[in-house]
């Protein structure tokens, strides 16, 4: 390839990135992506009403039509991974244009909505008041930002203890007073694999946002999800027995209604590629404002320098990865060449719809609150040996009390003493498959899981906003 390869579409800059083939400039390639996000948010009738420009007409008055402007206000999820934080990008030129193509007229506004915890606060600040002091300095009025600590999570009134019967696989639930609670990072340290620990922040970080989007009255939630991220979630969930979510997780068309009043989820990047989304952060020069990720420069006409640094440390990364892990380095390997396969997977698990519903009534999951559709218990049960063979000698019998002595036997004692209090004081807990399976990689087969969740909205405008007027944080009692 020539160094002094010039771009397929305007013929005139030299060209920065190659994808999918084509040659572009910086200027075009960050046409390419724009354009394909705001077909996205064009999709439909609803998304056309949250982000055009409302003008008065034969139904609306002039007040009416400022007013639908002033209430179109959309959440996004900040991750600080390169795929939300060109989405922002996107979204404030956005803004950008209609302020000036339209006098001063924006036709929505941004809520930007971060989970943290306390260590990464402070980092987390930082990038945010770089944000909105350089990138979205000209919008500022139009963008709130909340932070909040995924510790909030069990701020709740009320608590269960959730528990596996491994030997039936049934998952009881008991009431627990308040101070028997544990912290988030507890719950996080009770699993025994990295797998577990992310299904369960991945349920609470989602619990979160939800419900700050149902209680804020957001007319919809964006998330920064590429392609590719989008296929690697839905063989994700596939392995971690999650199959029947993966309709809900990618439905743009319809109303969820997960946690009671209806919202809509739109994913804007899901015709976009990672390695496209890490190109446009290294041409927009983003790359200053991501947190714990690390952009791929394989589009890049010249690579980075640190690019050769960065590969031993990804190479680290596949030891005890999880399994969203597994995935993503599969179709990170596959990109280049057969980036096709993941547009397929994608294009299907969009088409999936919802399995038929075997239960005699309507459930949602006591765990990650999605909608149970069968009996995962009955039906490891059928496929399952779970009793154990009789001891038949004396030297089995002395192997059996030297193992029950051992702290792997003491474990498993206070499993059996657990089990047999929950059978007695517990009620049964629908859960689906996927969490049951979860609940097995989690010590004594046990969770502390709240009930209830306050009032997310209140909790969470008072760890932080960042007001339109000033740039300057507000922090409550």
């Amino acid at each position: 390839m020539s160094p002094n390869e010039l771009c397929r579409r305007c013929k005139t800059a030299e060209a920065t990135v190659v994808s999918r083939k084509e040659f572009f400039c910086t200027a075009c390639f960050r046409k390419f992506i724009s354009l394909k996000q705001r077909k996205q948010m064009m999709s439909d009738q609803y998304f056309q009403d949250i982000f055009k420009v409302m003008y008065p007409d034969k139904k609306k008055t002039p007040e009416e039509a400022e007013k639908l402007n002033e209430k179109s206000r959309i959440l996004v999820p900040l991750s600080f991974g390169s795929s939300s934080i060109v989405m922002l990008d996107v979204l404030n030129d956005t803004l950008t244009e209609q302020r000036e193509i339209h006098r001063g007229r924006m036709g929505f506004r941004i809520d930007l909505l971060i989970c943290y915890f306390k260590e990464d606060l402070e980092e987390l600040k930082g990038r945010v008041e770089a944000l909105m002091t350089a990138k979205l300095r000209d919008n500022k009025k139009s963008v709130k930002v909340h932070l909040v600590d995924i510790e909030s999570f069990m701020e709740s009134p009320d608590f269960v203890r959730v528990h596996l019967q491994d030997s039936t696989y049934t998952v009881r639930s008991a009431s627990i007073p308040a101070d028997e609670a544990r912290s988030v990072k507890d719950l996080l340290s009770s699993c025994s694999n990295r797998s577990a620990r992310e299904d369960l922040l991945n349920i609470i970080r989602t619990s979160i946002i939800k419900r700050f989007g149902v209680q804020g009255g957001y007319k919809a939630i964006l998330w920064g999800h590429s392609m590719t991220r989008l296929a690697d979630e839905i063989m994700s969930l596939v392995v971690k027995g999650r199959a029947p979510q993966i309709a809900n997780t990618l439905n743009d068309s319809d109303p969820d209604i997960e946690f009671g009043a209806p919202l809509r989820n739109l994913h804007p990047m899901r015709d976009i590629l990672l390695s496209e989304i890490d190109a446009y952060c290294f041409v927009s020069d983003l790359t200053r404002y991501l947190h714990n990720y690390i952009p791929q420069d394989t589009l890049l006409v010249n690579k980075t320098p640190d690019s050769l640094n960065a590969q031993p440390l990804r190479a680290k990364l596949t030891k005890n990865m999880t399994i969203n892990e597994l995935a993503r380095q599969y179709f990170d390997g596959i990109e280049a060449n057969y980036s096709n396969v993941i547009s397929t997977v994608v294009r299907t698990g969009s088409k999936l719809d919802d399995p038929e519903d075997n239960l005699k009534a309507k459930e949602r999951c006591g765990i990650c609150n999605n909608r149970v559709f069968s009996d995962g218990a009955q039906w490891l049960r059928n496929i399952t040996v779970t009793g154990s063979h009789p001891i038949e000698n004396d030297e089995e019998d002395a192997l059996y009390k030297m193992w029950d002595a051992s702290e792997q036997g003491q474990v498993r004692g206070e499993y059996l003493k657990l089990t047999s209090d929950m059978q007695s004081a517990g009620r049964e807990l629908s859960v689906c498959y996927g969490c049951i399976l979860t609940l097995g990689e989690v010590k004594h087969k046990n969770l502390i899981w709240p009930s209830n969740q306050p009032n997310s909205v209140e909790s969470i405008i008072k760890d932080f906003v960042m007001t339109d007027d000033s740039d300057s944080e507000h922090e409550g009692n």
